[in-house]
């Protein structure tokens, strides 16, 4: 073979291998323009994949003391007709002492205090006096919620009922209250109205020592307010009682009240000349660290027989309320707005 066939044989070979490779190209090319794109997603955003969780209705926030403003707590009344003559002296705000002349009736609801001196497991954790000692139904029952906390946060008891409500039918040993006839206007002790406690220790030794409201005692003075206990006659006070102080004389006066008045050092008094500045259209509110919501007002006596006075209601739903002659020229409301939580 010639170099000129070589060369000539060797620029064929060239020719279709360039050839042979262009149409692989060519096919490649191909098939991957034959290759079909995924169809496009579209963008996922928080909103289409994460549903919007329902707002929650807002509560009132529980404070975390108790807090006192001025105004409406309730707009809606209905009015309740009551006899100035003996509304005025009933109520468990009536502001009796040995200096003013009673006038109101023997309570209807006396239960004897033996019987709420026990625990839940009828175990004895108070005393009293003598069995002849009573006090209204709604006190006892009271009384006893706060001895059995006051055992169960201190461990002890040795308290003692010494006085409460005496009938007239006692012997004269016991019978300290009623010099005389029931029906006639006397001077008024406290214990005539059920509503009275006077307290002592019984430490199981045969003494009977006062009750100071000291040491682990201290804990009934602080918060029987919150069971509707008040102390009556606190040091201090005396000018405005007329009654010297007493350590272990508490009165049952009902919540609110009896909060309203411990949170601002307000003897029955002075808490009963207080709420007169307040009428059912600007209240003096209440909100605890329960979430309890209170609202209380003065209505003046009408110079007529009967009085008419407005009870707070929401729709036509009730609200608990009470109703207290101050024993002399009107009424003291209190309604509970909202429910403790």
């Amino acid at each position: 073979m010639t170099k000129k066939d070589f060369y000539a044989k060797l620029k064929y070979k060239n020719t279709a291998f360039g050839l042979a490779c262009s149409l692989l190209i060519i096919l490649a090319i191909g098939s991957a323009c034959n290759i079909k794109p995924k169809k496009a997603e579209p963008e996922q955003t928080s909103q289409q994949t994460v549903e919007k969780a329902p707002e929650k209705e807002e509560t009132p926030a529980i404070p975390e003391k108790n807090t006192y403003t001025r105004g409406k707590a309730a707009d809606d009344f209905k009015y309740v007709e009551v006899r100035n003559e003996s509304a005025l002296h009933t109520g468990l705000l009536t502001p009796y002492t040995d200096q003013v002349e009673y006038q109101g009736e023997r309570p209807t609801d006396l239960v004897g205090i033996y019987e709420y001196l026990f625990d839940d497991k009828n175990n004895q954790i108070a005393y009293a006096r003598t069995t002849q000692l009573y006090l209204t139904k709604e006190t006892a029952e009271h009384f006893n919620s706060l001895i059995k906390d006051f055992k169960g946060q201190t461990g002890l008891a040795t308290l003692m009922v010494s006085d409460g409500y005496v009938p007239e039918s006692d012997d004269s040993k016991n019978n300290e209250y009623w010099p005389g006839d029931y029906t006639k206007e006397s001077k008024c002790e406290e214990h005539f109205l059920g509503t009275a406690i006077d307290l002592r220790l019984y430490p199981g030794d045969g003494t009977y020592p006062d009750f100071t409201g000291e040491d682990k005692y201290k804990w009934i003075l602080e918060n029987m307010s919150h069971y509707g206990f008040i102390l009556r006659y606190p040091e201090g006070k005396e000018d405005i009682t007329e009654k010297d102080a007493y350590k272990n004389h508490i009165r049952y006066v009902a919540y609110p009240d009896s909060q309203i008045m411990y949170d601002n050092n307000l003897t029955l008094e002075e808490y009963i000349e207080e709420i007169k500045k307040y009428d059912y259209k600007n209240q003096y509110i209440l909100t605890d660290t329960h979430g309890g919501k209170y609202c209380v007002y003065y209505i003046p006596a009408d110079k007529s027989k009967t009085t008419n006075i407005p009870i707070p209601i929401k729709g036509d739903k009730e609200l608990k309320y009470r109703i207290s002659g101050n024993a002399k020229d009107g009424f003291i409301v209190s309604a509970m707005i909202e429910e403790p939580k």
